[in-house]
């Protein structure tokens, strides 16, 4: 467990400093994440191999420090009754510290299921999280990823004070990023619509191989 924790900080902060940040060195905490603006959102929506669509009707709201999910865009609606946060972890920045001299150091690529366990059960603050993971032939239709989950809790007052329920939206594509979409909401049942056409404002460009399939 130790390690994926580790990966999932060395995710958070890699874009704090201009070169590899290694787990073991990490000693401040993630509030030090400030905000991104957009150049560096589009950045890294590049280097992902991702696309952004704006949704009619959602205007952006300033990126704040987050302890738990650090994200680079921040957009609501309308009347601010649904929020959603776009995260982007290009994996080929990830730097594991491993020190177990037994075994070797996991790939960025086989970390995505166990980092979206820890991320919804520490944004729901350890409660109840229903998640589901979406099948390869849906998750390649609908974000050209190569696996795709989501998670649904009652959001931990650390993470929002203005809302209460949360559903957070993985995708992963190997050698290239995993990106999150973190909606937030007091009524899910009502953002229901809203939520669908939403889930596939980020994705991937351009499926290029599934998670169990070796680089030829």
């Amino acid at each position: 467990m130790r390690i994926f924790l580790l990966a999932f900080l060395v995710l958070t902060m890699y874009d704090l400093l201009h070169k590899p940040i290694y787990a073991d060195e990490i000693v401040t905490p993630i509030s030090a994440v400030s905000g991104h603006n957009s150049d560096s959102f589009s950045s890294l929506l590049k280097e992902s191999g991702l696309s952004f669509t704006l949704l009619p009707g959602f205007h952006e709201v300033k990126v704040e420090p987050e302890y738990v999910l650090p994200y680079e865009k921040r957009v609501r609606n309308k009347d601010d009754t649904l929020e959603i946060r776009y995260a982007i972890r290009p994996l080929d920045r990830i730097e594991i510290a491993y020190d177990d001299p037994h075994n070797s150091a996991p790939h960025p690529n086989d970390l995505f299921e166990m980092l979206f366990r820890t991320l919804t059960e520490t944004l729901a603050g350890n409660t109840y999280v229903r998640s589901r993971a979406y099948t390869a032939e849906q998750a390649k239709e609908k974000f050209n990823a190569g696996w795709a989950s989501l998670g649904v809790f009652d959001v931990s007052s650390d993470v929002s004070p203005d809302y209460k329920q949360g559903m957070l939206l993985a995708i992963h594509h190997n050698d290239k990023a995993d990106a999150y979409l973190l909606f937030l909401t007091n009524d899910l049942q009502k953002q229901k619509e809203a939520i669908k056409q939403a889930k596939d404002s980020l994705k991937f460009t351009v499926f290029e191989k599934g998670i169990n399939q070796p680089e030829l």
